[in-house]
């Protein structure tokens, strides 16, 4: 009997060679390629039925995150939003989230779940939708305007982002001001609430000022 246990702790070695060769969650079979998309989910919350979010990772390497709360007693339903640049760290398979708000980190488990980093125990998970919408919707926005002829291009601050300005909305308000600011072909600073159209590659198509707030000759992102 002794004789054999050699063979068989090497058949037992061997068994368990072949398993981990076999594991679908290896990061080889994540690429980074494979990543960009629309995540949804909805995240657990003390006293409320959950947070429900979506998370778009574009191929470009920027993001737009969105929660939305439900209207309890003391508040009605809102919105809130993020947008900035993503990485991908294959190492330990994580993709963190940088932007003006704060920063977030996001385990990928598979090619279509991802877990957010918390404090909770509760987990909150997002799971690709490939039936998502576009991602459109009125953001507070900050970055730097140019005078385009009689219109305007404006550049994000978090993201970089380049879109040519509609003259639809708020557009009169905002040009007023931003002609009384003086600043008729250097970049100026504005802040705005605004929404993005996308051409059909993700690239911005246009933007649209729903409500102007400010410019300021001196700022700067």
């Amino acid at each position: 009997m002794s004789l054999n246990r050699p063979l068989i702790l090497l058949v037992i070695v061997l068994v368990g060679g072949c398993s981990d060769d076999g594991d679908s969650d290896s990061p080889e079979e994540l690429p980074k390629a494979s990543l960009p998309g629309v995540y949804e989910g909805v995240f657990p919350c003390e006293g409320c039925p959950g947070i429900a979010s979506t998370l778009w990772l574009r191929s470009d390497g920027r993001f737009l995150f969105r929660q939305r709360f439900a209207a309890d007693g003391a508040r009605e339903a809102t919105d809130a939003y993020g947008l900035g640049r993503w990485s991908w760290i294959t190492d330990n398979r994580t993709i963190e989230l940088r932007g003006a708000g704060p920063r977030r980190v996001f385990t990928r488990m598979d090619t279509d779940t991802l877990i957010m980093r918390t404090d909770s125990d509760l987990e909150h998970r997002l799971t690709r939708d490939p039936a998502a919408p576009e991602f459109s919707a009125t953001i507070r926005l900050s970055g730097m305007m140019r005078r385009v002829g009689d219109s305007a291009s404006f550049t994000e601050c978090s993201t970089g982002l380049v879109a040519p300005v509609s003259r639809s909305g708020d557009f009169a308000r905002f040009w007023h001001h931003y002609r009384i600011a003086g600043r008729s072909s250097e970049p100026t600073y504005v802040e705005l609430d605004g929404r993005f159209s996308w051409s059909g590659d993700g690239a911005p198509k246009s933007l649209t000022i729903e409500r102007f707030i400010t410019v300021k000759a001196n700022g700067a992102c």
